[in-house]
């Protein structure tokens, strides 16, 4: 009987399942992180041990972990019905909901087959379990990061990611990025694999290195979070208005008057002689200013009133197309507003729209003002008396390469300003705002993060989160920042080591082939 369950629990499609299901469970839940170390193991067992069948059975397999994965991670997505305020409602809306949740974990679980069948094709050639499941984890990497590119790119998801709250065990995002903390914690998983596969002389080898690691990237951890590099003392204050999407955009008049009245008078109340800069989230100002003048005089008036520059979310033109922008507002002063250089799709533009216009019409209507927004080339470092601030928005904090580039080019501090209303109080509004911590730890960077609504929160160079705000409320933080100037080894070198990995472990598999010919 017990030999029968053991078969049961090691049959691939139970492993396959069970392995999904507590990989995805740390992005709702970032108090279970540490199942990170454990979950992907049983997937990895499958690629290294049950998979010598055909290319489609390899396919099959990593699209069935890819789906569940991905399905349990993003449904959030059904908090973003009903669709009111870009137009649709009803069973329109709920369709459309469901086909973005479905969709996009259909594409990016279909990206997980790279791993499966890259260990499919060179398991006839490579005897060795651990070059094996160093193979899987390379293309567990190809397949993220190729959710970055296209006119689909959504990079949401890294593996490291429920780990924002540990931060003695992420600091190594500061050498290699999250490259480099997701394949630490994947090779943790292979050595437990292979403490299932190796005979028992070998167990306590595996087992001894896996502690090793740990402690290692433990030990570096501890001693980066006690070592500071800061400079100029800088006092904020950043508003969360919480303005619902619907009300925001239902009357351009009205919408643009009751934000005005709401961030005006959060500020008003929440801002001291001391401070140095107020922030304002993405779309805190929902109106062309280039259109519509009066308001930037509005603006002006307040900041000269305040005697304090103002740094905002706001629509501009470029090229007679919109443009989603940050604009600092310096008293009489409107500093060269930073555009946005990965817009959204679906919420700022339709991709590929000559073929999914056609094949789903609804979906040209979701962006609210039926338009496509134009994308910015450039990282526009805004330089003021208080120091050189950098800028991101939105989805673009997931695109790690946005922010080293903006640090690579001078910015002493960070803004990230958002719009999260359309995520309610769901799992993606912690989700989304964890890329924050990366992206500080990465650059040795202070980000202030400003939501209209979802997660409005600062943190320190070292990715500690000093102060935060949560979804659904209306309120200010006020907040002592510094500014600084390190460069950390990743702003430095980039996301160079998945190239790295990838050639080694090409070199180590021709060896292997070229010796399998050989005996044969």
């Amino acid at each position: 009987m017990k030999e029968k369950g053991l078969n049961i629990i090691k049959r691939p499609l139970i492993l396959i399942i069970a392995s999904a299901f507590f990989s995805f469970l740390p992005f709702t839940f970032s108090s279970l992180s540490f199942l990170l170390y454990f979950s992907f193991a049983p997937f990895l067992y499958v690629m290294i041990k049950k998979n010598s069948g055909k290319l489609s059975a390899s396919f099959l397999k990593g699209f069935l972990f890819g789906f569940l994965y991905y399905v349990g991670i993003y449904y959030w997505f059904l908090w973003m019905h009903p669709l009111d305020y870009a137009g649709l409602s009803g069973v329109t809306s709920i369709c459309v909901v469901c086909l973005a949740w479905l969709g996009i974990s259909l594409i990016h679980g279909a990206l997980w087959c790279v791993p499966t069948i890259l260990c499919r094709l060179v398991n006839k050639w490579v005897k060795s379990p651990a070059l094996l499941g160093f193979v899987g984890i390379f293309g567990i990497l190809v397949a993220q990061k190729v959710t970055s590119y296209s006119q689909l790119a959504f990079p949401w998801v890294r593996i490291a990611l429920p780990q924002y709250r540990a931060t003695a065990l992420i600091q190594m995002a500061s050498l290699f990025g999250m490259d480099g903390l997701d394949m630490f914690i994947l090779t943790i998983n292979l050595l437990i694999v292979l403490m299932f596969i190796y005979p028992p002389n070998k167990i306590r080898l595996c087992a001894a290195c896996a502690a090793l690691l740990f402690a290692l990237n433990l030990a570096f951890g501890l001693c980066r979070l006690n070592i500071t590099d800061n400079n100029k003392e800088l006092k904020i204050v950043t508003v969360q208005g919480n303005v619902d999407a619907e009300a925001k955009w239902s009357n351009e008049s009205d919408s643009v008057d009751s934000c005005y009245q709401i961030y005006n008078s959060l500020t008003a109340k929440n801002l001291t002689s001391d401070v140095d800069l107020v922030i304002w989230p993405e779309s805190a100002v929902p109106v062309n200013l280039e259109n519509y003048p009066v308001y930037v005089d509005l603006y002006k008036e307040f900041s000269c009133e305040i005697k304090t520059p103002i740094l905002m979310g706001a629509l501009w033109m470029k090229d007679d197309k919109y443009a989603n922008t940050t604009t600092l507002i310096d008293g009489n002063n409107v500093l060269k507003p930073y555009i946005k250089r990965k817009t959204a799709p679906f919420g700022e533009f339709m991709p590929y729209r000559p073929v999914l216009s056609k094949l789903f019409p609804a979906l040209s209507k979701i962006n609210v003002l039926q338009s496509d927004y134009v994308n910015g080339t450039e990282t526009v470092i805004m330089k003021t008396d208080m120091g050189n601030i950098g800028n991101v928005i939105c989805l673009e904090i997931t695109h790690p390469q946005l922010s080293r580039q903006s640090v690579s080019d001078g910015a002493e501090f960070m803004v990230a300003v958002t719009n999260d209303s359309w995520l309610k109080d769901s799992s993606g509004t912690w989700q989304h705002a964890a890329h924050t911590v990366f992206r500080s730890i990465e650059n040795s960077r202070y980000f202030v993060r400003s939501a209209n609504s979802g997660v409005t929160l600062v943190t320190d160079t070292r990715g500690r989160i000093v102060s935060s705000l949560g979804a659904l409320k209306q309120g200010a933080l006020t907040q002592t920042i510094y500014l600084c100037d390190e460069t950390t080894l990743y702003t430095a070198i980039g996301d160079i080591l998945l190239p790295i990995f990838g050639s080694t472990l090409f070199m180590l598999v021709v060896v292997c082939i070229i010796r399998q010919r050989k005996k044969q």
